[in-house]
């Protein structure tokens, strides 16, 4: 991992044009939302025949419509943070130049993260089932947070040092504010 580390370190303290930013961000929007939503979907799909359990579908269209509301807006404004007061993208060809703990970062350490498995739910149900969508939102939990905790995180902690450690000890790593009595910045244990 130490080697994917040093890769990713060599693109931090540089500025990016615009067109970079954006055209970064492409491997990212089809690997993380097409292909391995499509891989997770029929993992999950398979799986789930043998669930019997099942939801009528107009509450599953429900449920999948505030999912992918949620998961949209989550996203967009995570985005809209990390571009606007990172000066980056998400992408790690193209990191923030300054950590962000604003906006969906005071509530969650990982609001993409967050909104990307409330997406699989979304895709799931509407490809599929609630079952369906529960296994794809699970599995991208899996994947994410695996990903997060083994690269990521330690990423982070060289490139943002004390700040980031301290970020990392008094955020949680995914929430939902209205879920939890919680202030922002404040770590719900």
């Amino acid at each position: 991992m130490k080697s994917i580390i040093s890769f990713y370190l060599r693109f931090t303290g540089k500025e990016y044009s615009t067109l970079h930013k954006l055209l970064s961000m492409v491997p990212g929007f089809i690997v993380f939302l097409v292909i391995s939503p499509f891989v997770i979907f029929l993992l999950s799909s398979y799986l789930s025949q043998m669930i019997p359990l099942t939801c009528p579908r107009p509450f599953e269209y429900v449920i999948m419509a505030i999912s992918l509301i949620i998961a949209v807006s989550l996203m967009n404004w995570a985005l809209f943070e990390l571009w606007t007061k990172g000066k980056g993208t998400p992408a790690p060809i193209t990191p923030t130049s300054r950590l962000v703990t604003s906006g969906p970062y005071m509530w969650c350490r990982n609001p993409i993260e967050l909104g990307t498995n409330i997406y699989f739910l979304a895709l799931g149900i509407f490809f599929d089932s609630l079952v369906t969508g529960i296994l794809c939102m699970f599995f991208g939990l899996v994947l994410g947070t695996a990903y997060i905790k083994i690269v990521e995180e330690k990423e982070m902690l060289v490139r943002f040092g004390k700040s980031y450690d301290t970020y990392l000890h008094s955020v949680p790593f995914m929430s939902f504010p209205f879920f939890f009595k919680m202030k922002p910045g404040k770590s719900n244990k």
